[in-house]
């Protein structure tokens, strides 16, 4: 029997509490880090881990 599940699909969007809220703005700066959640901080380092450093030290 086959389970219809939309999360194994390619292509499909991740689980909303997986995905962030984008509830930061992406200004540059420790501010707006501190103000993203630990899956935003977690996305952004993965996605571009130089802007990531930047606001570490900002």
């Amino acid at each position: 029997m086959e389970q219809n599940n939309p999360t194994q699909e390619p292509g499909a969007a991740p689980a909303p509490y997986a995905a962030g809220t984008g509830s930061a703005p992406m200004l540059p700066g420790r501010e707006a880090l501190d103000r993203m959640s630990y899956r935003e901080r977690l996305a952004l380092k993965r996605a571009d881990p130089a802007a990531y450093e930047q606001m570490r030290r900002g």
